[in-house]
């Protein structure tokens, strides 16, 4: 018989809801904690920022962007692909080298000696250094 990792996706990894009052909805925990951090986040910068008053308008404006925000990353994390390494992923993507676009002028540095199979810039002619 041949060993394989469905235990793993047996496990309930769901938040229902309290005990009598559960959510219409299935949340699991990771987008719950994602949630809670997009949530923190979006507020500082709605507040801070933004200087948006509290009321019920911007907080529930507040509450459908962490929504929006927590589906998206959500649903790329995975139990083999963790919160930390989405995250390091889409880092890695903003910050790769891009090509350069059409009629783009391309600077190249050269270095000024290369030490690669080239000889030294100084040679030893009857025991003095003379540049060539």
């Amino acid at each position: 018989m041949i060993n394989n990792d469905d235990l793993l996706y047996r496990v309930d990894r769901h938040y229902l809801g309290p005990t009598g009052y559960t959510f219409p909805v299935r949340i699991r925990y990771t987008a719950l904690a994602v949630g809670v951090l997009v949530f923190i986040a979006v507020f500082l910068i709605a507040r801070a920022i933004l200087h948006l008053p509290l009321g019920f308008r911007p907080l529930m404006l507040m509450l459908l962007v962490t929504v929006f925000v927590t589906h998206h990353i959500a649903k790329y994390v995975t139990p083999d692909r963790p919160l930390r390494s989405v995250l390091r992923a889409a880092f890695n993507d903003l910050n790769a080298p891009r090509p350069p676009k059409a009629g783009e002028t391309v600077f190249v540095t050269l270095p000024d000696r290369l030490t690669a199979g080239t000889r030294p810039d100084t040679v030893r002619i009857d025991g003095e250094d003379a540049h060539r």
